[in-house]
């Protein structure tokens, strides 16, 4: 069996983390897989490399639009429609080329292998990693309506991070086309540290560091736990892509004094060593599609308090792996953290990995991928 993968970004962002994980579990499965990613600089093509999968770039534009963004102008719409019809061309000609018997797009954010695989009869399948508007704050195809439809409309099959995102476009999506396969998050074999709950609570959020991520809110919530008295220590990983979020959030940090207390590590190499350490993590977003932060987390026996949204309610069980708190509610945030620095050796670090571990896995990701690609 032959794949096309398409990616819509060169960095190494979640969804393309996902999508080589994929390919390597399909791969040992003996399918053979190809990769076209845009122009840019990016670690993608570094990892399909180091992976042995042939690259193909290719120009495209994206059709997603940021909500609060001016309406685009005429001439930008020209220039896209034309490079896109060149791009879908360009995948037509690849496609020919590898004869594939599946084309995949990895994203929401454009359609140009969705359509170049309906010229040439191709079968289509389009990974759903995102909700738009909730999580990323854009939208597709001019309004998610029209963008569902499409999406409907040019696929043989449509596949799920999480049934959260199903719901979401179950009105324009027949079940017969619908599957959920949630992503394996391979993760280094780590060893589980024990339950110590020794000096400051250490907490950690990890990830882009970005609006949507929340971070403002988690700041709110421990500046009220430290005038209750908690001790406590916050370790923020990830980029940022905008230099004045960044700048609010230190600012914030600065002005409520937790500048002992609030670290911001930038991106981190091998974030699990840095989770092994940690007593929990803070998973804040306004609406996480699936969540691989929070698995990563678990599958090193972490504790999780997070906001009650989106497929955040699959993965965390309340009590038992972690907390939820009513997500845009600083003050009920700061209830679960002190919750948590009060009943912490309640927690199973072993436990919580362990069954982690067993639900996401490659093993239970193949079985589901091999069903789809049939």
């Amino acid at each position: 069996m032959k794949i096309i993968w398409l990616a819509h970004e060169a960095g190494f962002s979640g969804a393309n983390r996902c999508l080589l994980e994929y390919i390597e579990i399909l791969k040992q499965k003996g399918v053979e897989n190809f990769l076209i990613i845009p122009y840019g600089n990016g670690e993608l093509d570094l990892k399909a490399s180091e992976a042995g999968i042939p690259v193909e770039k290719i120009k495209f534009y994206s059709w997603a639009k940021q909500l609060q963004a001016p309406p685009a102008t005429i001439w930008f719409k020209l220039k896209r429609w034309v490079r896109n019809c060149i791009a879908e061309k360009r995948i037509a000609a690849f496609i020919k080329k590898t004869v594939p018997d599946y084309m995949v797009t990895n994203t929401i954010s454009t359609p140009v292998g969705a359509v170049a695989a309906k010229k040439t009869g191709t079968k289509h399948v389009w990974l759903v990693h995102e909700f738009g508007e909730e999580d990323h704050g854009f939208t597709i195809a001019g309004s998610f309506k029209k963008g569902a439809e499409i999406i409907n409309k040019f696929s043989d099959k449509i596949v799920f991070n999480s049934l959260a995102v199903q719901k979401k476009y179950q009105s324009f999506v027949p079940g017969s086309k619908a599957f959920i396969i949630h992503n394996a998050v391979v993760i280094p074999e780590v060893a589980l540290l024990p339950p110590i709950k020794d000096g400051p609570l250490r907490l950690m959020m990890l990830g882009q560091i970005a609006p949507a991520k929340n971070i403002t809110e988690a700041l709110q919530a421990l500046q009220i736990c430290l005038e209750q008295g908690l001790q406590f220590q916050l370790q923020v990983a990830g980029i940022a892509e905008d230099a004045g979020y960044l700048a609010q959030l230190k600012n914030f940090v600065q002005q409520a004094n937790m500048e002992a207390m609030v670290h911001f590590c930038g991106p981190v190499a091998a974030p699990v060593s840095i989770l092994q350490t940690q007593h929990a993590l803070l998973m804040c977003s306004h609406c996480e599609a699936f969540g691989r932060v929070t698995v990563e987390a678990l599958k090193c026996g972490l504790p999780v308090i997070a906001a009650n949204t989106g497929g955040t309610l699959e993965i965390i069980e309340d009590g038992v792996n972690g907390y939820f708190y009513e997500a845009g509610n600083a003050a009920g945030l700061a209830e679960k953290i002190l919750l948590l620095n009060k009943n912490y050796l309640h927690f199973d670090r072993t436990k919580i990995a362990v069954c982690a571990r067993e639900k996401y896995n490659g093993a239970n990701t193949a079985e589901r991928l091999m069903k789809v690609f049939t």
